[in-house]
C-alpha cells in the first residue's frame, strides 16, 4: 500500500473513520464526537477487531484485523476489504460505511478449503467513548463510567448492546447499537470482560477461549462485544457473517426495550446486504512491529533464597496467601512486590518519582510514571503534568497496548523478547527496580 496512513474515509451522512496500515481502526468521528475510546496505532493496532475462533476440544483464535491478523489490506472511498487465509479456513472482511444514515457494517466472508468440517463463529469487539476528544484523551477510566450499556435483544438477530453516553457532550447524549447480521448468542460491555488480566501479562484474551459471559459490566473500559452463533463449515462451504453498528449524535431518553427498532433501520439500510468483493486486496501484508510480533519474557517465581539474595532476610509486614509470598517491606524504605501478587490484582503497581526536593510542585521538576509490568517511564513531564510531557501516558490498565511509556526489547537466544512482568519489584520513595530471574539468568 503507497498511500499515507492513517487513511481518512468520510460519509455524507458525516461519519469519519481512519485506517492504519495495518488494518486496525486509528479513531471513528461523527462531527465533533469521537466514537472509539482508545487510539489505535501502527504498532499495536486497537480494541476494535473481529477474531475468528475455530471450536472443538480447544479453541484456537486470531484476530482478522491489526499486526496479530493474517490478512493483507486496501481502502477504497466506501470502507476497507481484507483477504487471509487461516489454516484451512480462508476469509475476506469489508467494512462498508453506510451513505445515508450514521452506519457501518462488518461482512465477512469464511469458506472451508480443507477436507474435514470446521465448527466455527466469530467475535466482535468496539470499544466505545461517545465523546469529545478532549475528554476521552484527558481520562479514558472517568469517560467509560458515564457510558450506559444496555442489552437488547431481536428476535432474529439476538443479543445486540445499546450504548449511551450520559455525560452531556454540548447538551447532547450520543448513542449507538451494535450487534450481529446473524445471529448474536452473547454479549459483553467492558474490556475487562473480554480480555481479563490476561492479556496483561502477555496471554490471549480470556473471552476468546472461554467466550462472552452475557452480563453487563459498567466499569473503565467501555468496550462492546458480540459473539456471532457457531456454524460448522463441510469441505468446500461457504458462510457469510457480519456485525453493524448504528449511530445517533443525540439521545436524550434513557435506553429502553423499544430502542430495538433502531436494529431495524441499520439492516434495513442496503449497506447490510452482502457487499461487492475487490478482485484481489492490493499490497502485501504489512509486517508485524516488535511490540506485536516479540513474546513477553517469561519470568520465574523468586524461592526463598533469592528472595533473601536480593533483599536480605529482614520482611516486614510480609504478605501470604496460601503459603505464597507475595509482598514486604524491607531496610528503611523499600516495598517488594512479587510476581504473583501483581497477577492477582486489578490495580497495577506503580510507582511516581519527581526529581528535586521541593515539599510543593515545581516547573522545573520532571515528574515520570513507571509500572512494574515493565513500564520503565510514562508520562514524563516538565512542571505541570497537562503540558510540556515528553512521554506518552499508559491509557489503559489491562495491558492493551504494549507501545504506551518506555519499554525495553532483550535479545535472547537469537529472540527478541519484551520485558512485562519481573520476578520482582522493588519501589523506595526516589527509586524502582525490576529483577527478572529467568531460566538464562537474571536481567535487573
Amino acid at each position: 500500500m503507497t498511500a499515507a496512513f492513517p487513511i481518512p474515509i468520510t460519509t455524507a451522512a458525516g461519519l469519519r473513520v481512519e485506517f492504519n496500515a495495518n488494518g486496525s481502526i486509528r479513531r471513528m468521528d461523527h462531527g465533533d464526537i469521537m466514537l472509539n475510546l482508545l487510539l489505535g496505532n501502527e504498532l499495536d493496532g486497537g480494541p476494535a477487531n473481529l477474531y475468528l475462533r475455530r471450536l472443538g476440544d480447544a479453541v484456537e483464535a486470531i484476530p482478522l484485523l491489526g499486526p496479530g491478523s493474517p490478512a493483507s489490506y486496501q481502502t477504497d472511498a466506501r470502507g476497507m476489504s481484507a483477504t487471509g487465509r487461516w489454516g484451512d479456513l480462508a476469509f475476506r472482511v469489508r467494512l462498508v460505511l453506510a451513505e445515508s444514515a450514521a452506519a457501518w457494517f462488518w461482512h465477512v466472508e469464511l469458506k472451508n478449503t480443507g477436507t474435514e468440517p470446521v465448527t466455527c463463529d466469530l467475535i466482535h469487539t468496539q470499544d466505545l467513548a461517545l465523546a469529545h476528544y478532549g475528554a476521552i484523551r484527558l481520562n479514558e477510566y472517568y469517560v467509560s463510567q458515564y457510558v450506559d450499556h444496555t442489552p437488547l435483544s431481536h428476535p432474529e438477530r439476538g443479543c445486540a448492546v445499546a450504548s449511551r453516553q450520559n455525560q452531556s457532550m454540548g447538551g447532547r447524549c450520543p448513542w449507538t447499537v451494535i450487534g450481529t447480521l446473524g445471529r448474536g448468542v452473547a454479549f459483553a460491555t467492558d474490556a475487562r470482560q473480554f480480555h481479563g488480566l490476561a492479556t496483561r501479562a502477555g496471554g490471549a484474551p480470556a473471552a476468546l477461549s472461554a467466550g462472552l459471559p452475557n452480563t453487563r459490566l459498567q466499569h473503565e473500559h467501555s468496550m462492546v462485544s458480540i459473539q456471532d452463533e457457531p456454524v460448522v463449515l463441510a469441505p468446500g462451504a461457504v458462510a457469510k457473517r457480519g456485525f453493524f453498528g448504528w449511530f445517533e449524535p443525540d439521545k436524550q431518553a434513557a435506553t429502553t426495550a423499544d430502542d430495538a427498532v433502531k436494529i431495524e433501520a441499520a439492516l434495513a439500510l442496503p449497506e447490510s446486504a452482502p457487499p461487492a468483493w475487490p478482485e484481489a486486496t492490493a499490497g502485501d501484508r504489512p509486517a508485524p512491529a516488535m511490540f506485536a510480533s516479540a513474546p513477553v519474557l517469561e519470568t520465574l517465581t523468586l524461592d526463598e533464597d533469592a528472595v533473601k539474595t536480593f533483599f536480605g532476610d529482614t520482611q516486614r509486614h510480609a504478605e501470604h496467601e496460601q503459603g505464597e509470598l507475595l509482598s514486604f517491606f524491607t531496610g528503611e524504605r523499600t516495598h517488594v512486590v512479587l510476581k504473583a501478587k501483581e497477577a492477582q490484582v486489578l490495580r497495577p503497581h506503580g510507582h511516581l518519582l519527581r526529581s528535586g526536593g521541593a515539599l510543593t510542585p515545581d516547573e522545573a521538576a520532571l515528574t515520570s510514571t513507571a509500572w512494574m509490568d515493565g513500564v520503565f517511564h510514562s508520562m514524563v513531564t516538565q512542571g505541570h503534568v497537562s503540558i510540556n510531557r515528553f512521554l506518552s501516558t499508559c491509557h489503559t490498565y489491562l495491558g492493551l497496548f504494549r507501545s504506551h511509556g518506555q519499554r525495553v526489547f532483550v535479545e535472547l537466544g537469537g529472540t527478541w523478547q519484551l520485558l512485562g512482568r519481573p520476578s520482582a519489584f522493588a519501589m523506595t520513595p526516589d527509586s524502582c527496580r525490576w529483577i527478572y530471574q529467568h531460566p538464562d539468568g537474571v536481567i535487573e
